[in-house]
């Protein structure tokens, strides 16, 4: 992988900086942190980089996809420093390849799995999965596609645990990210889909049906590491940020649970 352009600044005064919540007067060379992250971490990680940006002055760009597209383009090279990914299975996919700085894979935040559907729609009281493909009377649910969305693969372990995966084969619809799914209820072109918790917060006329029990599924996992050769000084900052008890805040803000093991 290509190091990409560097700009050397003052690293103890900057992380004094970066950690009291104020740039004040240090002066150093500023140095932009490139992010690739989950399409469910777009708003999360849009402010962990806008408060970064006002302690540090360091620009924050960030590129948000499926966790499976963006592994494939750091493995073809695209030019990332830090992945933010929906599960760890990408990372390892990535560590194994040699293209992670060692030892640097984190675990930064969970969620849950829900079953979503428009908000005027009438669902029994208490809700049992096992009525889903009556309820779907042969129309579509929409899902992240499993082979690179994590959301999709997590659906697909909890519909197989609750033996409805193949009595629904022919009924799913496979989006390329967790925002193409919810997007899609949104605008009422399918009853239910399969999204995350948080996803619902920031949603038009959706609710929640039903939580997907946790043993349903793996843990879901949010991790993070720093790209191999590309560890400057200002990628090591955001990545202590993201890690520290204020970035932990703002995960938890925005519905994440911070406390993974």
């Amino acid at each position: 992988m290509q190091n990409r352009y560097r700009k050397y600044f003052r690293y103890s005064a900057i992380l004094g900086a970066l950690f009291s919540g104020a740039v004040g007067s240090a002066q150093a060379s500023e140095e932009d942190v490139v992010v690739f992250a989950a399409a469910s971490t777009t708003e999360v990680v849009s402010a962990l980089g806008t408060e970064f940006e006002k302690r540090t002055e360091i620009p924050v760009i960030s590129s948000f996809a499926g966790s499976g597209t963006l592994a494939r383009q750091i493995y073809e090279g695209a030019p990332a420093d830090i992945f933010i990914a929906a599960n760890m299975a990408w990372l390892t996919y990535l560590d194994e390849a040699r293209l992670l700085e060692a030892g640097s894979i984190v675990k930064v935040a969970s969620n849950n799995l829900v079953l979503v559907a428009p908000k005027d729609t009438l669902v029994p009281d208490p809700f049992d999965f096992q009525k889903l493909p009556d309820l779907l009377s042969g129309r579509r649910l929409a899902i992240g596609n499993p082979a690179h969305v994590p959301a999709g693969n997590y659906a697909k372990s909890a519909l197989q645990f609750l033996d409805l995966w193949r009595v629904l084969r022919d009924q799913f619809v496979y989006l390329p990210n967790v925002r193409s799914v919810l997007a899609l209820v949104e605008r009422g072109e399918v009853p239910y889909a399969i999204v995350y918790a948080t996803d619902v917060r920031l949603a038009k006329n959706i609710r929640i049906v039903a939580v997907f029990p946790r043993e349903s599924h793996p843990q879901i996992a949010y991790g993070m590491a720093k790209i191999r050769d590309n560890d400057g000084h200002s990628t090591n900052l955001f990545y202590d940020f993201v890690k520290s008890g204020d970035g932990q805040e703002i995960f938890r803000r925005f519905g994440f649970v911070t406390k993974v093991n």
